[in-house]
């Protein structure tokens, strides 16, 4: 006999239906039963839980980071990356690089394509991860871009360690210090720009033989030793970075604390119309090659150099 009902259908003898009616829907219902998927031994770090905390809040990512170490057994990393809801750390053990993701406080290794090739390690303590969030609304701001954020810490330029900001699809990468400070993009034109220019170049207390500005960006030029000269170099859009060249040079250094930005800013945007070319950027040197005892700047524009004092008046022809 068949039996109508909404479980699957059973035929069962009329001598034994009442003996085993109970029986068969037992069988029944626990046939349609679903059955329960076998947990993961490995938390998935793809796939971000939507009820697991915001990382972009205020102290959310140093948490996050602070665990990251703590499972790691150490506060060194050669890379930390952090999203809305995820972060990973990368470290150094038997001379390999090991990968740990976090998700949601569930912390597990993870396959990465970092490898230790002698990158520069760092204290993740160094860095400053407390509001993630306000980074990433001004990197959006300058990228005019917010899709799929991520906040990455690791060496940008000769053992320097920078924080960065990208998007996926990438735009523009916009980079941050480690005290959480926006690297600006800069107008030399502009006394900021030439503030934060120099203080990127020289703000270190170190004594220069050149001051510039070129195609490549905001320079300086300090003597390494007598062979050695480092060009420090702070481009538009991007971090200083630095290079080193083999020369003989004899200037004489002088402090860059005695440049005024207001005034080399003021010559740089106002020579081009001065000398009939609007259109043709000018370019600065600073330096004490004339002999005078005090660094002299000169302004070219194309062809035409013209020399200023450090308060801007013009002693070219003094100087011819």
């Amino acid at each position: 006999m068949l039996l109508a009902s909404s479980t699957p259908t059973c035929v069962v003898n009329k001598r034994t239906r009442r003996v085993f009616v109970a029986f068969l829907t037992t069988l029944a219902l626990a046939a349609c039963s679903p059955v329960a998927p076998t947990p993961s031994r490995t938390p998935s770090l793809t796939t971000p839980s939507p009820s697991g905390p915001d990382l972009r809040q205020p102290g959310a990512a140093t948490l996050a980071v602070d665990q990251l170490a703590t499972a790691a057994g150490t506060t060194r990393a050669i890379r930390v990356t952090i999203d809305q809801s995820t972060a990973s750390m990368t470290y150094i053990k038997d001379s390999a690089a090991v990968t740990l993701g976090w998700n949601n406080g569930a912390i597990a290794p993870l396959d990465s394509d970092v490898s230790y090739v002698g990158q520069t390690s760092f204290y993740i303590s160094q860095f400053n991860l407390d509001n993630v969030g306000r980074m990433f609304s001004q990197a959006a701001t300058l990228a005019d871009s917010n899709t799929a954020q991520e906040l990455q810490i690791n060496e940008y330029n000769s053992g320097r360690v920078l924080m960065t900001v990208t998007t996926s699809p990438e735009s523009q990468t916009i980079f941050f210090r480690a005290d959480g400070s926006l690297i600006n993009w800069l107008v030399f034109t502009t006394s900021s720009g030439v503030t934060e220019a120099l203080r990127d170049v020289a703000g270190d207390g170190v004594d220069v033989i050149a001051i510039g500005l070129n195609d490549q960006g905001f320079y300086a030029d300090v003597r390494i030793s007598q062979q050695i000269i480092e060009r420090r170099t702070r481009p538009a859009k991007l971090p200083a970075y630095t290079a080193q060249r083999t020369a003989s040079v004899t200037d004489q250094a002088f402090s860059p604390q005695e440049i005024n930005p207001a005034v080399v800013a003021n010559l740089l945007m106002t020579m081009p119309g001065t000398l009939d070319k609007p259109d043709t950027p000018a370019r600065l040197l600073i330096d004490m090659r004339n002999d005078l005892g005090v660094p002299v700047i000169h302004i070219t524009v194309g062809l035409t150099t013209k020399d200023f004092s450090l308060d801007g008046t013009d002693i070219t022809n003094e100087l011819s």
